[in-house]
């Protein structure tokens, strides 16, 4: 799979496939050339012609392909072997990118014959030739034999740098040899560390991220994320001049990375890291080749990557310029995620026949295919056949991925086989087959989420120092506006008004006084009032449940058992009642298990009020009606406070949450549990349609939240977010002796 990427990648980055060109501009290049062509090999005509070469290549690969061609006769003629070097060179490198290998062998031949002795041509020729057969992989002895031929000129003539390259690229025909590649890419970032031209440095810490550590999703993540501030040097220049002499230019480094991240991330089902690189990366396509033959490609891989954003109105308008890009029939689209993305998001749009016809289209294609290689299109294929009730189908494609899923369990492959596999086997009855695969699917899940949440703490400890170095400010320069108001006001009334100001002052102090008792008091009944009647609401609802469904369900169970036993024998029936009874059962069980932890969340007592907030940010997002992203920092004592203290925080997050999935209408929320030292902070966005007047918001449940922050001396402040969607910050103030409270009590 490896290999694969790094051929695609060379061909959609490095090079750009023939589109339809502009008219008007066609006719000025055609224009341009044949003026060029007719006049002397001069060294700025033959600049001149080199920067025309390459410009069309952007866009007209034919044409490039003539005026190479077409001008190599005349270079020859004057018998200047270097520019005939640079446009053999430009020739050989283009033919490769496209994977023309047998042309490229051919063009190489001419330029080792040109080269003859001369260390320059030598370098280029060298370098050349064993990145053709190490992207090639058909001559291993043809390899073997130019990459000794290198090194050994490069290690006498003292060249880091094209010894560096030869390392590199050397690696990357040894994949399957880990100890070989991690020593070859290992020497060529040593050689490369001291050099000012950044492109062999690159080229190895690119490779050796990709290559040796592609069992280590996160440290890819973390490398690659590193090697975008490398990517900007000024030495890294996009499309360097054909006759600027370089040994090899690595192209859009920037671009290459994003990809990466991008990949990566889908793999690790970070969603939201996985958009925003791969925007930018769409972005500095367009950018850079806005009339590019790439362009329908990746319109359709970010068509794929804001489906799993669950952004499907941007993912349809990607789709849309995918296909108004390709300018062909849709069935005859030769690239399979063009119909992967198109299935997905065809199920958002519940036509899961279009979507089946879809995935089939990209099931066609073979389980190999360039571009995002998040998972092979069979086992979308195979989801679709078991939604359409062909289930005998989906279970033999199903039982194809064996030797895939346990190279790859804990990435996006082994998380949807999964679920798929486990929704199949529910529609079996294979009710056993389901817990297992359930239980697989739950195991991955959990793995992936605390992989992605490390990097989401640490961004957000990011966020919050550079918070409350903000706020330190702030809060200063509100203290020293106080104090020079204070000594201003001072000075005028000291003198006259001391002995006045002194009775009034008195005066005001005791009335005050008594005012803020009896608002104290008043303050606390009403506080008092508010949880109880919170209290007695909750009563009501578990009590409404217990009633209405498990009441029915059970009647229903014990209906289906007493049909059962009072035959005596089991006939055709009993089987089946035996069963349904077992299903309602089993949703009577979780329906307790829901009420019961809704009433004290066994989870806070056995393994701590960390543990209960993240069980019910998977639950959430198991339910797939909104995508919640929850961060918490902090809590690792799982009996750090007194349980009313964390219940009633629970309770909190809990109803701030249901509003959201109740009234928001949000797509996306995130949540953030911060455990400070002496106050407690939670924070909860979304972006929904937000509050009309978030002032006078009423509602049972607000004036739920409302109580018991009231209860906990805590405060809240809502509002409405600028791009849409609400925000609300609620602080709990924690004292040094609640801290440690319960462990206490309890021994």
């Amino acid at each position: 799979m490896l290999d694969r990427l790094v051929l695609w990648l060379g061909v959609c980055l490095l090079f750009v496939a023939p589109t339809l060109a502009n008219d008007q501009k066609e006719e000025q290049t055609r224009a341009a050339w044949e003026r060029l062509k007719h006049q002397p090999v001069t060294e700025g005509n033959f600049r001149a012609v080199c920067d025309l070469a390459q410009e069309v290549g952007r866009y007209d690969i034919n044409f490039y392909y003539r005026i190479v061609n077409e001008y190599i006769p005349l270079v020859n003629r004057t018998g200047d072997r270097r520019r005939l070097h640079i446009l053999l060179m430009s020739l050989a490198k283009t033919k490769v990118a496209l994977g023309l290998y047998e042309e490229a062998e051919q063009i190489y031949q001419q330029v080792h014959a040109n080269a003859g002795d001369s260390t320059a041509f030598l370098r280029g020729s060298l370098v050349g030739t064993v990145i053709l057969y190490s992207e090639w992989g058909k001559h291993p002895d043809s390899l073997k034999k130019y990459s000794a031929l290198a090194e050994r000129q490069f290690t006498d003539t003292h060249d880091p740098e094209a010894l560096s390259f030869i390392y590199t690229f050397k690696a990357l025909s040894l994949l399957n040899q880990t100890d070989s590649v991690r020593s070859y890419l290992t020497n060529a970032i040593r050689l490369a560390g001291g050099l000012a031209d950044k492109n062999a440095l690159f080229t190895a810490r690119y490779n050796y991220a990709l290559a040796v550590l592609q069992n280590n999703p996160q440290r890819q993540i973390a490398e690659f994320e590193s090697l975008l501030e490398l990517a900007v040097d000024s030495s890294l220049i996009p499309n360097a001049k054909l006759y600027s002499g370089r040994l090899y230019s690595f192209g859009l480094a920037a671009m290459s990375v994003y990809y990466q991240l991008t990949q990566l991330n889908l793999l690790l089902t970070d969603y939201q890291n996985a958009g925003k690189y791969g925007q930018l990366f769409y972005d500095m396509t367009i950018q850079n080749y806005p009339h590019g033959a790439d362009v329908p490609y990746l319109s359709a891989e970010l068509s794929i990557v804001k489906s799993y954003q669950g952004q499907y109105r941007e993912a349809r308008r990607y789709l849309d310029t995918s296909l108004s890009r390709f300018k062909l029939p849709e069935d005859k689209i030769p690239y399979a995620n063009y119909f992967i993305a198109a299935g997905m998001v065809a199920e958002d749009e519940r036509q899961t026949g279009k979507a089946l016809r879809y995935y089939e289209k990209a099931y066609r294609f073979g389980n190999e295919s360039y571009g995002l290689l998040l998972m092979p299109p069979g086992v979308y294929y195979a989801h679709a056949l078991a939604e359409n009730g062909q289930i005998g189908e989906s279970e033999k494609i199903f039982a194809g991925f064996g030797a895939d899923i346990k190279a790859r369990k804990y990435t996006a492959l082994g998380f949807y086989y999964y679920k798929y596999y486990s929704e199949l086997l529910r529609m079996k009855n294979d009710y056993p087959g389901y817990t297992n695969a359930l239980q697989s699917f739950y195991e991955i899940k959990d793995s992936l989420a605390n992989l992605n949440q490390y990097r989401a703490i640490r961004e957000i400890e990011t966020k919050m120092s550079v918070r409350e170095k903000e706020e330190q400010i702030h809060r200063l320069n509100d203290e020293n506006a106080a104090t020079t108001r204070e000594i201003r006001q001072n000075r005028i009334f000291a003198g006259i008004f001391a002995g006045l100001a002194f009775v009034i002052i008195l005066l005001i102090v005791a009335y005050r006084r008594n005012k803020m008792k009896e608002l104290e008091r008043k303050h606390r009944i009403e506080v008092m009032q508010g949880a109880i009647d919170a209290s007695e609401n909750e009563r009501h609802a578990l009590a409404d449940q217990l009633h209405d469904e498990t009441g029915g369900m059970l009647a229903l169970a014990s209906l289906n058992i007493s049909s059962v036993l009072e035959k005596g024998q089991r006939d055709h029936q009993s089987e089946e009642k035996l069963q349904k009874a077992h299903e309602i059962l089993s949703s009577v069980s979780a329906t307790i298990r829901d009420i019961s932890h809704r009433l004290t969340p066994l989870v806070i007592e056995k393994y701590g009020f960390r543990r209960a907030v993240e069980d019910m940010d998977q639950a959430i997002n198991l339910a797939q009606k909104i995508n919640l992203e929850t961060v918490i920092v902090g809590f690792r004592e799982p009996d750090g406070y007194p349980v009313e203290l964390l219940n009633n925080l629970y309770r909190i997050i809990q109803e701030l949450v249901h509003n959201i999935l109740k009234h928001a209408g949000a797509t996306h929320a995130m949540l953030e549990l911060i455990e400070h030292e002496d106050h407690i902070s939670v924070m909860v966005e979304d972006n929904g349609v937000g509050m009309k007047d978030y002032a006078s918001a009423k509602g049972k449940g607000l004036a739920a939240i409302k109580s018991k922050i009231d209860y906990l001396n805590g405060k809240m402040e809502m509002m409405n977010k600028q791009d849409g969607g609400t925000l609300i910050v609620i602080e709990i103030p924690v004292r040094q002796e609640q801290k440690g409270a319960d462990k206490t009590r309890n021994t």
